[in-house]
């Protein structure tokens, strides 16, 4: 009985050949190209932001202190 199964189920089993695999090209990455000029003016606009930003938290706490001093005084 346990055979019978075996062989039915033996016989559904097909095991598929794919060759595409060794069709394929292999795959070259280039290098790309990178623009320093590109890059130097990202940096330089990010500097400036957080140069601008820090100016703000700096005048915002003078200023804070400020207005402490002339209501408390």
């Amino acid at each position: 009985m346990s055979t019978e199964s075996l062989n039915r189920t033996s016989n559904n089993i097909e095991t598929p050949i794919n060759l595409d695999v060794l069709k394929q090209k292999e795959k070259t990455q280039k290098s790309k190209r990178v623009c320093f000029n590109k890059l130097n003016h990202k940096l330089h606009v990010s500097q400036k932001k957080d140069k601008l930003r820090n100016t703000v938290i700096i005048c915002s706490v003078f200023i804070a202190i400020g207005l402490l001093g002339f209501i408390a005084g």
